[in-house]
């Protein structure tokens, strides 16, 4: 099991992430908004600063979190660690 940290003090079991996402992105696309209205009310923001989003799936549930690091460093920490 690998943790990865995602700001503040929360960290996730890697193995429960669906996808990591650039947040200004999704925001771009019509699609986007639209998912983004479909989960705000299971979203949790971590920072002001908005720069990516993290779907996970725990308990058969889904929830997403929005945190200030940048969508590809969250990326790299996962493929670093899973080649360590």
């Amino acid at each position: 099991m690998y943790l990865l940290h995602i700001g503040k003090d929360i960290v996730i079991d890697e193995n429960e992430i669906i996808g990591i996402f650039d947040l200004e992105g999704l925001k771009k696309t019509k699609v986007g908004k639209e998912f983004l209205e479909n989960i705000k009310e299971d979203l949790i923001k971590i920072e002001e600063k908005e720069k990516s989003l993290i779907l996970v799936k725990k308990n058969e549930k889904i929830k997403g979190y929005i945190s200030n690091i940048l969508s590809v460093t969250l990326e790299k920490r996962c493929t670093e660690k899973s080649f360590s």
